[in-house]
């Protein structure tokens, strides 16, 4: 049996931290925690496209892949949680990425609700295809009952005709999913579900495409996140598609708490005054504002550090070539590690 393709994930992930992470950390970012850390993770070491992309793995599941690479030598102990790529790693990476070109087209942190759109599109389907044959009576293929009632309100809406729904469908799709070099449709058409015809599960697909169930995953994921992609360019082109996911996709992806934080900083309130009208500690407050410039290209940071310190900051990061905050602060004392998180999020990024 071959190699699980995660595998080839948490090298990828652990080549990009270089030893400056815990293992925990990739761990943490496939599951797609929404902690302010994983998320500026995401961001400093070119991680998003895997953000929240191999949500079922458990913690000991992970261990054992960590504890396999050792065993093969990929990789090596440096401290506590904390490893590194062996030479044997490297080249293994490296070998792998000509292998996997697909994975041009994933995007974990952008597209989030991915799963959400699955849902709903793999349930459209199924009704569309019953009510060309005027057929109601069948079980739907997706039992949850959130889904159930958004497609409910989707159809009684009268937007789309109930007798060219399927003929809509049918044409948007086959569109969409023209031209998406090294990823083959049929990863995504043999899990649907029709009129008599019962869509594949993940586990079921797979086997039959003869692919090892990770890999299957990972391609799976990311032909639904190519898929949003151009709907999202070509919302005219795709109407019927892209009302799917109109009210899903928010290009500043903030969590709810930062969202609050942001209201209150837009009314004038400082980090401390926050604090208390929230009931949150400092440095609760202070990862929503790091929150805020990472998701947020037009949001000042200089209130928050003052410009001169910005500019001795990203020339500490430039010199130490290390995105761990205390080399940047032995270089700038007087920086307090909020502000070179700040200026990290940012800053951190570029080249």
């Amino acid at each position: 049996m071959s190699t699980p393709f995660v595998y080839d994930v948490v090298l990828r992930c652990l080549h990009k931290i270089n030893g400056e992470r815990t293992v925990f950390s990739i761990y943490h970012l496939l599951c797609g925690k929404k902690s302010s850390q994983t998320i500026q993770d995401a961001h400093l070491f070119q991680l998003a496209p895997f953000f929240n992309t191999y949500n079922a793995i458990t913690r000991q599941e992970f261990v054992t892949i960590i504890e396999e690479l050792k065993a093969s030598e990929l990789i090596e102990h440096k401290q506590e949680d904390v490893y590194q790529l062996t030479q044997s790693g490297i080249f293994y990476v490296e070998d792998e990425k000509a292998k996997h070109p697909f994975l041009k087209y994933l995007d974990g942190y952008r597209f989030q609700t991915a799963e959400l759109f699955w849902a709903r599109l793999s349930l459209l389907v199924q009704v569309a295809s019953h009510l060309i044959r005027n057929e109601s009576r069948f079980i739907p293929i997706q039992s949850n009952r959130h889904v159930q009632s958004w497609l409910k309100i989707f159809i009684q809406r009268g937007q789309f005709q109930r007798e060219k729904l399927g003929h809509s469908l049918y044409q948007e799709l086959s569109t969409c999913l023209e031209g998406m070099t090294d990823l083959d449709p049929a990863i995504f058409v043999i899990r649907l579900t029709g009129h008599e015809r019962i869509g594949l599960t993940e586990m079921q697909a797979a086997s039959v495409l003869k692919l090892e169930s990770t890999l299957y995953h990972y391609q799976f994921l990311a032909l639904l996140h190519e898929m949003m992609n151009r709907l999202l360019e070509g919302k005219s082109s795709y109407p019927l598609l892209y009302s799917m996911i109109s009210d899903l996709h928010n290009e500043a992806l903030l969590t709810d708490s930062t969202k609050k934080t942001y209201q209150l900083l837009s009314k004038g309130y400082s980090i401390e005054e926050i604090g208390k009208i929230r009931k949150l500690k400092v440095n609760t407050i202070q990862d929503h504002v790091v929150e805020l410039a990472l998701q947020l290209t037009d949001f000042d940071i200089t209130p928050y550090v003052k410009e001169e310190k910005i500019v001795r900051i990203i020339e500490a990061k430039d010199k130490t070539g290390s995105k761990q905050l205390r080399h940047m602060k032995e270089i700038v004392p007087e920086a307090s590690y909020f502000e070179i998180r700040l200026v990290m999020s940012r800053y951190g990024e570029e080249k």
